[in-house]
Parts: structure tokens; sequence; C-alpha cells
């Protein structure tokens, strides 16, 4: 992109951030992509030896960084010092403009909560500004294989992105693989699936366990993020599905996979399956397949429960199996996933 391009993108978002002044979330995502292009403008006046452009930019840059920090405001000093601003990197004229706004008055931030103390001034902005707003701040711990996490983490983004605004972000390496904490506000409350599936998983290999079966949990699909509401009721379906699978499908050794999509969840087992009989019956309250009744099966409420959390919610539950080759149960639901949570890990 030459200096063209990047002066003509920098009006376009000037414009969409005067109709935008009114919506906090929205301008300061708009005045964050400001501070960047304007940023690259200035690294490729630099390199292109245009002096005055470069520090004309680097001027224009100045005033975002104290909008992005909170040392001023955004108001109608402002948005004409950016015209100004942009006049000058179009025709390479006034690289002093944006010092014009100097006495804008400084905003003013709530105290944020201990665990958000080590924000940068920016973040720390963004943060107080949407407490201001009415919004709650999240902590969301996401898992990924280093092979893929860029993609993995690009999609989550953009998901959390629709709905809620991103605060912060930091990686680090954990057991050979990487975990990004991610800070966000929102004003209602998000899940990651992933720690749905994760509390899934651990009640499965309790059950294995006290079962005395050898049994590989695997979970595979993208990653994903619930309304509360909708992750309530998933993960009391998803604890009967994996237990079921565990107790009733497989015998002694096996596998049980969790794949999560964006139209569904589903809980496949490699077991003894169901027979055709019974594949009718497995939802009804008080039907069940094992002849004792024991800590984790036996009374017929663990699949109707399943059921009744997910068709409360407007979801369905449906079951496929072929005896000596295993059970697959599908979770669908309307519109399930929307976005992402509170402080747990994914």
């Amino acid at each position: 992109m030459n200096i063209n391009d990047r002066v003509d993108q920098i009006s376009t978002t000037i414009q969409e951030l005067r109709q935008a002044s009114a919506d906090g979330r929205r301008s300061r995502q708009l005045v964050d992509s400001l501070f960047r292009t304007v940023h690259s403008f200035k690294a490729t006046a630099s390199a292109e030896g245009l002096t005055d452009l470069s520090q004309t930019a680097h001027e224009f840059e100045n005033l975002l960084h104290s909008l992005r920090t909170g040392k001023v405001a955004l108001n109608d000093n402002v948005l004409r010092a950016f015209d100004e601003a942009l006049l000058a990197l179009r025709h390479g004229s006034q690289p002093a403009a944006p010092k014009r706004v100097v006495q804008v008055t400084p905003t003013s931030g709530a105290l944020l909560p201990t665990q958000f103390a080590n924000l940068k001034d920016d973040e720390r902005h963004r943060a107080t500004a949407a407490m201001g707003e009415g919004a709650n701040l999240y902590v969301m711990n996401a898992v990924f294989e280093v092979n893929d996490f860029d993609e993995r983490f690009r999609q989550l983004k953009e998901r959390l992105e629709q709905d809620a605004e991103l605060i912060s972000t930091s990686a680090a390496m954990l057991d050979g693989k990487i975990v990004f904490q991610v800070v966000y506000a929102s004003q209602s409350e998000k899940i990651p699936v992933h720690s749905v599936l994760q509390q899934a998983v651990r009640a499965g290999q309790a059950t294995a366990i006290s079962l005395g079966k050898q049994i590989e949990f695997v979970v595979t699909g993208e990653e994903l993020v619930l309304e509360k509401s909708v992750a309530e009721a998933v993960t009391d379906a998803l604890l009967h599905l994996v237990r079921n699978a565990v107790d009733h499908g497989i015998e002694s050794h096996g596998n049980v996979v969790i794949d999560v999509s964006a139209a569904e969840i589903s809980v496949s087992d490699d077991g003894r399956g169901i027979s055709r009989e019974n594949l009718a019956l497995v939802f009804q309250s008080g039907f069940s397949t094992g002849t004792d009744v024991t800590e984790f099966s036996g009374r017929g409420v663990g699949l109707d429960a399943a059921k009744t959390a997910v068709e409360e919610i407007g979801g369905s539950v449906s079951v496929t199996s072929e005896a000596g080759k295993g059970s697959s149960f599908k979770i669908k639901l309307p519109n399930p996933f929307k976005m992402p949570n509170p402080s747990s890990d994914a």
C-alpha cells in the first residue's frame, strides 16, 4: 500500500469515527485502527525520505496515543485536528497541525479490580471506559496446539469482537502448548466452549477411573464461545452424555470423542453400541440399559436429563448407533456459538 492509499484509508476511518463518536466501543476500535494506519504511514514516509510527512504523522500519532490512553477526550476539537492533520498528510504541509489540540479536557477513569492492575495505559483506558458504559471485565485463558494456534486464535478473536471489546492479549508456553490470556469487556457474560468441554472430560475421566476402564478422551473442532445460559445447558447435557458413554458405551477400553462445530456438539464412543429396539427408548424417563443401579447410572435419568436441558433452550439431542461399533449423540442448538467469557481456563 502506497502513501496515497494510506491517506485515503485515514480519511475513511476519520469519517467513520465522526459518525460513531457516540458509540464508545466502536469509537475506541476506530481510534486503534487509525493509530495503526498512521503509524504505518509514518514508517513509509520515513523510508522514502519524506521527513516533513513523517514528522506530521508522528504528531498525529502522539494525539492518537493521548486518546488511546485517556489523556484527552474525543470531541469536536480533536476531530477538527484530525481533519487538519489529514490535509497536512495529503498535501505535505503544516507538519505540526495536531499540536493545536493540547487543551482538550482529560478523561477520568474508574479504578480497576486488582486482577487487572498490570494492564498497559491504553488497555487500562479501554477497560475503564467500557466499565463506565456498563460492561464487565472478564479473563479467558485459551489453550492451543502450536501447529494451528494462529488460525484458531484468529477465529476466536473474530467471534469475541462481534459482541465484546478486546482489552488485551498475552501469550505464554505451557507444557508444549500456547496459552493466550485474553481480557475483554462485555455487557453479557460469555463462556468459552473449551471450558465447558474440560468439565465434561474431567467427569468422564473420574468415571472411567472409578469403573476401572481405560478410556482416551479426545476433543476436536472449533474454538467457540457461548452465551452463559447456553453454556450451562450444554454443560449439564455433556456431563450426562460423557458419563453415559463411559458407563454404558465402552466395556473395558476405548475412545470418547467430543467434536465441536458451528452447528452442533457431538459425543461419540467406539463401544458396544445401542440395539435397534432400545435406540428409540434411550431418552425416555426411567429407561436404562443398565441392569444394576450404580453411582453413575441405572435409574434412567441421565439421557432424559441431557435432552431436557437442551430442549429447555430450544435445542435438540439425537442419537445414532451401530451395534458393536459405537454411538454418537449430537446436540443441536439455535444460534449456539455467539461468543466467550469469565475467568476460566479454556
